[in-house]
Order: structure tokens, then sequence, then C-alpha cells
């Protein structure tokens, strides 16, 4: 029961963090183009900038997780045409609980 709880956490925490990335990846253009347009005053410039520097970076593209175990929440050793991870499928497949996907080793 535990680790059901803590799987879907990870999820949501996930999902969190994307919807973060998201308005935050809006700000970040709208600072840009101020900060790109030369006809705004120098104050208003300097504060876009201020701001850009001060979002965090956990929002940032690069540390965004793509790929999500549904049943164990991992995120590491996810395959991306099951969305499993390499443990559960791999538990599935030593039951043939997964239909047309064969095994060449294990």
């Amino acid at each position: 029961m535990r680790k059901i709880k803590t799987n879907k956490i990870k999820i949501y925490k996930n999902l969190f963090l994307k919807k973060k990335f998201i308005k935050n990846e809006i700000k970040k253009i709208i600072l840009k183009s101020i900060l790109q347009n030369k006809s705004i005053k120098p104050v208003i410039r300097a504060n876009a900038s201020y701001f850009l520097s001060k979002i965090k970076n956990k929002y940032n593209l690069s540390k965004q997780k793509n790929n999500i175990c549904l049943k164990t929440g991992r995120i590491k050793g996810v395959f991306s045409k099951l969305n499993l991870s390499r443990h559960f499928s791999k538990k599935l497949l030593i039951n043939n609980n997964l239909q047309n996907i064969n095994v060449n080793s294990w």
C-alpha cells in the first residue's frame, strides 16, 4: 500500500513540474522579447533581465523527465513504447502476461 502511494506521488510530482515548466517557459519568452526590444526604456529592460535570472533551473527543459513507469513510478530504465520500467516488464515477460512480444534472452 505504501509503495503504491509513493509511486503516485512521484507521478503527480512530475506532472506538477511539467505544468510549472510550461508557465515559466511563457514567462521566459516574454522576458527575452523585452530584453531584445531596443525601443523599451533601459530600466524596464534591466528589470526583465533580473526576473529572467531569478527563474529557477529545476523547471528547465533539460530537467524534465519524459518517461515514467505507470506501475512503479520509476524514472530510469523505462521503455518508451510500453511506458513500463525494465523491472516490471521483465516480471510480466516471465509470467507471459505480455502478448506478441518475444523474449530473446533472460
